[in-house]
């Protein structure tokens, strides 16, 4: 995040409170004070990045992931895996439209993983998540109300937010999974 806002300036914090307000809006988040959390809960938080590059446009774009690799130390592939198309297949069909002249189109879904609200039935893919640093004062100035109150400082000095993703997001084991049950 620092090197991206040395890099592209202003541009760069538009595009990072651009995709936080995505999140907050979509009420992916539901902040959590530590000690409410259980043993558990504190063994398997999740840590929190934000990605920024250039698109080929010349956009400024930020992602929000959550590393998900943690999971693995309690999650099998096969509880999370979901259908995937292979290039065959998709080099076939393309064929196929073609030969037959049909129409196609090309449907982008945003923030498709954060519209996938987990269902109360599903409360065991809900992750926690540490927020830490400046991205913590991104969604305190968004909604203040609703995160100020559950700020924190680690013993580095940093400012830390911890939440529970009531959405599936992107970098979670089970996010894929969940969105194609959804859709």
């Amino acid at each position: 995040m620092k090197a991206a806002i040395k890099k592209w300036g202003e541009r760069t914090s538009y595009a990072i409170s651009k995709e936080m307000k995505q999140l907050h809006w979509r009420n992916s988040y539901k902040p959590k004070h530590w000690h409410a959390l259980s043993k558990e809960q504190k063994q398997q938080i999740l840590e929190s990045h934000i990605f920024v590059e250039e698109k080929m446009d010349g956009a400024i774009k930020a992602r929000k992931v959550i590393g998900g690799n943690k999971q693995r130390d309690y999650i099998t592939k096969e509880d999370v895996s979901s259908p995937t198309v292979t290039a065959e297949a998709i080099m076939l069909t393309c064929v196929i439209d073609a030969q037959e002249n049909r129409d196609v189109a090309v449907v982008d879904i945003p923030n498709a993983f954060a519209q996938t609200v987990v269902s109360k039935e599903d409360a065991k893919h809900r992750v926690i998540v540490r927020i830490r640093g400046p991205l913590v004062d991104v969604l305190v100035a968004i909604a203040p109300d609703v995160y100020g109150h559950y700020v924190s400082t680690n013993k580095a000095g940093q400012k830390v937010l911890i939440v529970e993703c009531l959405n599936a997001v992107y970098g979670t084991m089970v996010a894929a999974l969940l969105y194609y049950k959804k859709f």
